[in-house]
């Protein structure tokens, strides 16, 4: 199983914690024109970089799996997407991961959606 692949079924086990996301809208990689709505937030979860950070011998036995979280946004979304974030950041936490980048709320220029990107680290 890939470190994206790993996120997105915690996070699915977890909707029952997550504020206003729905496990269907949860997505690994990609999210297929089928999958989009208009009218709910979506996730995307992709990899980053497996970052060493110990070696022994010169060879590396300890790295950082890092994914990145986008969320998307209807334009018009008028709910509380710090809740909707914070909720996420619990679940990662609880279960190792730790956020160490998070941007501003930007606009798409394509799809016009809101969207967020926060980065987490996990060592394996």
């Amino acid at each position: 199983m890939t470190p994206a692949s790993k996120v997105v079924a915690l996070l699915k086990a977890n909707t029952a914690t997550l504020v206003n996301i729905d496990s269907s809208n949860i997505h690994a990689y990609k999210i297929a024109d089928s999958d989009w709505v208009d009218n709910a937030p979506i996730i995307l979860v992709t990899e980053i970089d497996v970052d060493t950070y110990i070696y022994g011998n010169g060879v590396a036995v300890k790295a950082y799996d890092e994914i990145q979280i986008q969320f998307y946004y209807p334009a018009d979304y008028d709910q509380d997407m710090n809740a909707i974030e914070e909720s996420l950041k619990v679940v990662m936490s609880k279960n190792g991961y730790h956020f160490f980048s998070i941007g501003g709320h930007a606009i798409t220029p394509d799809t016009q959606n809101i969207i967020q990107t926060i980065k987490f680290r996990k060592s394996n």
